[in-house]
């Protein structure tokens, strides 16, 4: 799901079957909302006004989906300059540790309920669940990867060793492609 937060209140939902019979309600908490079916892996639903954390669903006539959180107000998320990344309330707090033991974290992106994170001396991409868990490789083989960035089911690396940037599937264990070779070296990237 993307975001898991707002303030974006048009929320992605990524799964199957949604064409043709199709989910009936989409709701946040207790609350049904407006939606638009996109495709049969996704639904554009309207994120209603709320506040706190609540569970996701989607219902149709195979039953209701799974709850994935939704935070009103968002949260924040960063990484520490040795192995360890947080996340805080956008509005401010006390951060809260959501794992330790990486390899030098650098580069961070969000996609629905993960976290992507470039582990620099670690020469790979790990996911990690935006509520806290142990770190799960995903992408190897590496060379000192700076940033992420997201789109659809892709993920794009600054791989610093190489002066590259990369590209490698966001779902499981993937070897990286090159999508372009700097002439000099590769730092931040965004869409």
């Amino acid at each position: 799901m993307t975001p898991a937060s707002v303030p974006n209140p048009a929320v992605q939902i990524v799964g199957s079957g949604f064409a043709g019979a199709g989910p009936s309600t989409v709701r946040f908490g207790a609350t049904a909302t407006t939606f638009t079916i996109v495709s049969d892996t996704q639904i554009s639903a309207i994120a209603p006004p709320g506040t706190g954390t609540v569970g996701v669903t989607v219902t149709s006539l195979d039953g209701t989906s799974n709850a994935l959180p939704y935070t009103y107000g968002g949260l924040l998320f960063f990484t520490d300059a040795a192995t360890s990344a947080y996340s805080v309330p956008q509005a401010g707090g006390t951060p809260t540790l959501l794992t330790a033991g990486l390899g030098i974290p650098t580069g961070l992106a969000r996609v629905g309920n993960l976290l992507y994170i470039g582990e620099n001396t670690g020469a790979q991409v790990s996911t990690v669940p935006v509520t806290g868990g142990t770190p799960t490789p995903l992408v190897t083989g590496l060379s000192a990867p700076l940033d992420i960035t997201a789109s659809g089911s892709t993920l794009f690396i600054t791989n610093q060793g190489t002066a590259q940037v990369v590209s490698a599937p966001i779902t499981g264990t993937a070897t990286p492609t090159a999508v372009a070779t700097s002439p000099t070296t590769v730092l931040g990237i965004t869409m």
